[in-house]
């Protein structure tokens, strides 16, 4: 059924608990604070101010479903429900006071209704969230994506992960795999929520940086270091609670006020050497930081190597390119000079520590 278009009264409209863009503690709260949110977080003022001037684009209506008592979900533009809401009203504005005030007194347009296209049910405008919101030029946040997939997915068999990830990924342009990633972060971070882990740290769920926690379930050891089977384990069958506190710990709780024992979002590639040598997660769990867990791992063993190979290549390249230099000169012959000593120096360290391995040879 095509959905139909008509102006509707404002105060007829109401706002979407499942809006995607909204807090979690915000699904079902009243009007008011869900418009402080608005002007909080969404620069709602800047909003008002051009509706204000111009008017409201009928170009673009609002997507709405007709309730069972005559109002209006909207599903769709609840940015531009707020805007509207807050210049016709004469009741004073949660935030913000003073300029809510200012730009109503000085509003040309003042709409009471405005254009709205009547879908017959919420699941008919999800997809084109999809390429508004996640593909298109209006781009949610990594959290608000996570959720709006979350209400998509509830459309596919709830058995078929593999199936609906794919199908997912092809509604929204994206990939099976990162589809599956993002909804496992958003179950670990509504199971650190349900299970007291972030009240721990002091958190809400909106505090957490989304796109950190997907980037460090990205990496299997960490992934599995949880209880996850993988980055794409939605199913969070054997996820540990202990183990999820200790990683949320890590990752946003700030040990000094300002900074997190993770530091960096790149300390994710030490993070994911130190869960897997029993030797450096102690160490990690006694108190000492990423950097000095680390060298408790092969990580820098395996550093030392690939810089030894790297000066190797070079040398040999910068000497196959000599018979192309036709003169070098004093600065060029310091430099060779200088690197031999350091080469040497390099040498005959790594000889004293293989010795001190292996006190028999000496």
């Amino acid at each position: 059924m095509e959905p139909s278009l008509k102006y509707i009264d404002v105060k007829d409209l109401l706002f979407d608990p499942e809006n995607p863009r909204l807090p979690g503690k915000l699904a079902h709260a009243e009007e008011s604070e869900i418009i402080e949110f608005f002007i909080r977080q969404c620069n709602l003022p800047e909003l008002m101010m051009s509706i204000a001037e111009k008017g409201f684009f009928s170009g673009e209506p609002i997507l709405v479903v007709k309730q069972l008592d005559g109002k209006f979900l909207t599903v769709e533009g609840n940015r531009r429900l707020a805007a509207v809401k807050l210049i016709s009203s004469a009741d004073p504005a949660p935030v913000q006071q003073k300029l809510i005030e200012q730009i109503r007194d000085s509003a040309n347009h003042r709409p009471t209704t405005i254009p709205c296209l009547i879908f017959s049910a919420r699941s008919e405008i999800l997809l084109y969230l999809g390429y508004r919101h996640i593909t298109g030029i209006k781009e949610w946040d990594s959290l608000a994506k996570a959720r709006y997939l979350k209400q998509l997915r509830e459309t596919f068999d709830a058995d078929d992960h593999v199936g609906a990830h794919r199908a997912l990924a092809k509604q929204i342009g994206s990939k099976s795999a990162t589809v599956a990633k993002m909804l496992t972060g958003l179950k670990v971070l509504e199971y650190a929520d349900s299970e007291g882990i972030l009240a721990e740290l002091k958190l809400e769920p909106d505090d957490i940086p989304f796109s950190l926690l997907t980037t460090g379930i990205g990496w299997e050891s960490l992934a599995n270091f949880i209880g996850l089977e993988g980055p794409g384990d939605v199913t969070l069958a054997e996820i540990s609670k202990d183990r999820t506190s200790e990683f949320f710990a890590w990752i946003f709780y700030k040990v000094d006020g300002r900074k997190t024992k993770l530091g960096e979002s790149r300390n994710f590639e030490k993070l994911a050497r130190i869960v897997k040598s029993s030797e450096a997660l102690e160490s990690l769990r006694s108190g000492d930081f990423i950097v000095s867990a680390d060298l408790l791992t092969e990580g820098p063993l395996q550093a030392i190597r690939s810089n030894i190979q790297i000066a190797i290549n070079a040398i040999e390249h910068a000497q196959s390119s000599l018979r192309l230099v036709e003169s070098l000169n004093e600065i060029d012959q310091a430099s060779g000079d200088r690197l031999k000593r350091m080469a040497n120096i390099l040498a005959s360290s790594i000889t004293a520590v293989v010795a001190a391995g292996n006190p028999d040879d000496q």
